[in-house]
């Protein structure tokens, strides 16, 4: 669970604790690569149990760019978190499993992880340490000097794994249209679901529209825009369904699991079980899982328009996109502010 508005708000309470003298520490491991300097990045964030993937990036990257800036080579190590983060790995394998590598290599690809543990220049991160100006989060992205940067910087220094880079492509060849445009679409339903539930977590969250006002704006967009076929990446069950009811063969794909937020999602009833709406993620591996919804983020990040809810998931396939869609639009309903139960 993505827990951006908490995030920012420690950090921004605690602007002594980004200092890097304090966060990172000097270490010698061996004799390799004395002409080179690393630095090894961990999730220390205070809530980095809680944060799945795509919020471990966004974590990740200002100190990759920082790490950059100043000279060094970074490393990911989530090994030498302080906590489990249980969204990315099975607890069993926490500590043991560097998970960062289950999706992504390493920033330098000729560069182990294990050769760095064996280099004489090494700081390695201990505490929590972030540049804000570089914290991607779920505002809405503008295409400005700034994000012109990321870009570059996630260009640089994100790179799938090959067998899901591999994956992305054969998805790309199954089920887009062999010519034609396509509109991407990303709504994240979950955040309503929590929303709707008054569910302190999300506060600060982004609001995100019914499934209904959904189906409207898609409909819109489409004419609007010129397009006879859209990508959809949805993390509900009954929104999916209900859409590609309505738009038939326009509407694209992929097949995987999803959860069970809502019972009905055209008159917006909530599933009211919770342990009902992982029934499809029964049996699934944390690690599957993660890498069915990065393969539809980097499927979406190759449509040829967006049209998504505010969430970190979509800006990262904005900034994948490097600046290449024809049109963008982040529908913004503002912002979830719980005020506690019963009120």
């Amino acid at each position: 669970m993505k827990v951006t508005g908490e995030i920012t708000e420690l950090i921004s309470k605690k602007k002594g604790y980004w200092s890097r003298c304090r966060a990172f520490k000097k270490c010698s491991y061996g004799e390799k690569n004395r002409d080179k300097k690393f630095r090894v990045l961990s999730n220390q964030n205070p809530l980095a149990e809680a944060q799945g993937l795509i919020s471990t990036i966004t974590i990740l990257l200002p100190n990759i760019i920082e790490a950059r800036q100043h000279g060094y080579i970074p490393a990911i190590d989530l090994c030498r978190n302080n906590g489990v983060q249980a969204l990315l790995q099975e607890p069993e394998t926490a500590k043991r499993e560097n998970a960062w590598e289950y999706y992504f290599t390493q920033p330098n690809r000729e560069i182990s992880l294990d050769e760095v543990w064996k280099s004489r220049h090494v700081e390695e991160q201990r505490k929590d340490c972030m540049n804000l100006e570089y914290f991607i989060g779920d505002t809405c992205l503008q295409n400005d000097t700034r994000i012109q940067y990321l870009f570059e910087i996630i260009y640089q220094n994100i790179h799938l794994q090959s067998s899901i880079e591999n994956r992305v492509e054969l998805e790309k060849m199954n089920i887009f249209p062999q010519d034609g445009k396509v509109m991407g679409v990303g709504i994240r339903a979950g955040y309503r679901a929590g929303i709707m539930g008054n569910i302190s977590l999300f506060n600060g969250h982004p609001n995100v529209g019914s499934c209904t006002d959904y189906i409207r704006e898609i409909e819109k967009r489409l004419k609007e825009w010129d397009y006879e076929f859209f990508f959809l990446i949805v993390d509900d069950r009954q929104y999916l369904e209900e859409i590609k009811k309505y738009f038939g063969k326009s509407c694209i794909y992929l097949e995987r699991s999803r959860f069970h937020f809502f019972a009905d999602a055209l008159k917006d009833v909530l599933y009211p079980c919770d342990a009902n709406r992982q029934i499809e993620m029964e049996g699934l591996s944390v690690k599957k899982i993660n890498e069915d919804y990065l393969v539809e983020l980097y499927l979406l990040a190759q449509c040829d328009s967006l049209y998504a809810s505010r969430g970190t998931g979509h800006n990262f396939s904005y900034l994948l996109n490097q600046g290449r869609y024809s049109r963008t639009e982040f529908v913004d309903l503002g912002a979830f502010d719980y005020k506690g139960q019963g009120l």
